[in-house]
């Protein structure tokens, strides 16, 4: 279902649910990250939602509440929450299946937004994304991922896109381990705000 006009950046509270027909197999992206095969293949016949809330910290910060679900569960979980404060800091987050990493997320302007290198993003991290939003406001949501242990990174950007005539969230993400590079599209269905409870 697209996402209606009212649901922006500055709102995602609702439920989505991960479209695996428009988006990339997650397969490579998963294979660089060091996931066993058995893990993918249940990854790739599960059904993925996500849960999104907004929230204020004790000092007045934004935060983005991320609860993702699985219907079958992945590495002994079936749901996993990750709090994203979007000042900027870094926060640590430990994963049944990923392990731990340290993220950072803001955000940001597509045209002047930087990635972990200081440099310009890559070009396909604000590709068909559109333009939503104050002009020249921060306006899309940065993500900076660094394994602690298996040297990858992950740059994602998330904003809404046009697909077959619906506007639809969508996550685009570079993940690099030395000098290899994944680049992954991802697409979600909305659910709802009432879905969200």
């Amino acid at each position: 279902m697209a996402a209606p006009p009212e649901v922006s950046m500055q709102d995602l509270t609702g439920s989505w649910l991960l479209n695996k027909t428009l988006s990339d197999s997650f397969d490579p992206a998963f294979t660089l990250q060091g996931i066993p095969w058995i893990i993918r293949k249940l990854v790739s016949v599960t059904t993925l939602s996500l849960k999104v809330a907004h929230d204020i910290d004790e000092a007045g910060g934004k935060m983005l509440i991320f609860t993702q679900a699985a219907s079958v569960a992945i590495a002994g979980l079936s749901e996993e929450k990750e709090t994203r404060f979007l000042d900027g800091r870094e926060t640590l987050h430990s994963s049944a299946m990923f392990g731990t990493s340290a993220s950072r997320s803001f955000l940001v302007n597509l045209s002047t937004a930087t990635g972990n290198d200081g440099k310009p993003l890559d070009p396909f991290l604000t590709q068909d994304l559109l333009r939503e939003g104050e002009p020249g406001g921060d306006n899309n949501l940065f993500d900076l991922v660094i394994h602690q242990t298996k040297g990858w990174t992950m740059e994602q950007i998330w904003g809404f896109g046009i697909v077959n005539e619906e506007r639809r969230l969508v996550r685009k993400m570079v993940i690099r381990k030395g000098a290899e590079v994944v680049y992954i599209t991802a697409y979600y269905d909305w659910k709802g705000r009432e879905d969200s409870q």
